[in-house]
């Protein structure tokens, strides 16, 4: 930190210097430019060449390890912004060629603009072309909403109507909503790196970039009791006594849900604290049904098992609706100092 004296030049300029070893640092020269971007009541100075920072990374294997904590490793980079990624096997690893196959194939299913760049025996470059200016935030976030509205939907109509085909779409539509997840969370690190990408990206400041984070977070995992709920079709039984009263309460969720995002697009306060009253109303007619209907009920205990796993997830996604709604009101007061509460 250092201090230094603002000193005016001519009628409506101001100036103050900039520290010898920063200067030296990022290899500026007198008469080099720089974009100064305004931060709230700060000033960013950038060096023009400088631009997104671009990271690499290395994942090297040593042996025979699941694949599956490979790939858990590689998702952590992407999400932390790396834009290119090397991973090493040890020769001595078995079957490298289907190693790296699987990794491939998989890391092109779930994550967004991953380009395989140059593979050998035993490695696999991968590297990120993903633009921020292809897909801003807020179109990310409208997009895995369709997604797992349509998600929601579709699971519960399987499970009324015993579709397993449709049921089998829901849990495949989920690598596109991890798609989409993954991707936003990338760049809200890469806004917590960069400045500028925070600038292109129209956020604020860091506290609203955590609090986009839990909206993305909780879309993802209204995705995954989705899919929860779709699998339950497959262990559904005829006639399922209460099936139907299972699927009139969902919809209400499903409408909660949307309600909980029309406030979030809105950043309305009386929106979102409809869907926050509106979700503590249906937690309690889960709670009754579940208790006075399902488990007293005159039906199958394998029915009862399945109808209460449903009720779960039904609780889940509801709780999760009314996170958005709080996290709404969140980003709201962050943007402003003073409200008018009416």
């Amino acid at each position: 930190m250092e201090r230094r004296k603002i000193q005016r030049t001519g009628t409506s300029s101001y100036i103050v210097t900039l520290p010898k070893d920063w200067i030296d640092t990022v290899g500026l020269r007198s008469g080099d430019y720089v974009y100064i971007y305004e931060y709230k009541d700060k000033l960013i100075i950038t060096p023009l060449e400088k631009g997104v920072k671009h990271l690499k990374g290395e994942i090297r294997v040593h042996k025979p390890i699941d694949n599956e904590q490979i790939f858990r490793v590689l998702v952590g980079m992407y999400l932390s912004g790396y834009n290119n990624v090397v991973i090493t096997f040890d020769q001595t690893i078995p079957n490298l060629a289907k190693r790296i196959n699987e990794i491939k194939n998989r890391a092109r299913i779930k994550l967004a603009g991953i380009e395989v760049v140059d593979e050998t025996s035993n490695s696999i470059s991968f590297r990120i072309l993903l633009s921020i200016k292809e897909l801003p935030l807020i179109h990310a976030i409208r997009r895995l909403h369709l997604i797992v509205n349509n998600m929601l939907r579709d699971s519960l109509e399987a499970f009324k109507n015993n579709d397993r085909e449709l049921a089998e779409t829901v849990i495949q539509r989920d690598d596109e909503a991890d798609r989409f997840h993954f991707m936003i969370i990338r760049q809200l690190s890469q806004a917590l790196l960069d400045i500028q990408v925070m600038h292109e990206l129209g956020v604020t400041n860091s506290v609203e970039i955590l609090n986009y984070r839990i909206i993305a977070r909780n879309l993802e995992r209204i995705a995954d009791h989705t899919v929860n709920i779709a699998r339950r079709t497959f262990y559904r039984e005829d006639p399922c006594v209460l099936c139907n009263e299972v699927y009139e309460i969902g919809v209400k969720i499903n409408s909660l849900f949307n309600r909980a995002m029309e406030g979030f697009y809105k950043l309305s306060r009386h929106i979102s604290e409809e869907v926050i009253e509106t979700a503590r109303v249906i937690i309690g007619l889960l709670e009754e049904t579940l208790k006075e209907k399902i488990l007293p009920g005159d039906i199958k205990s394998s029915e009862k098992i399945l109808l209460t796993m449903i009720f779960d997830s039904l609780r889940r996604i509801t709780r999760y609706s009314n996170g958005i709604a709080e996290t709404t009101l969140n980003i709201k007061v962050n943007k402003s100092a003073s409200h008018d509460i009416k």
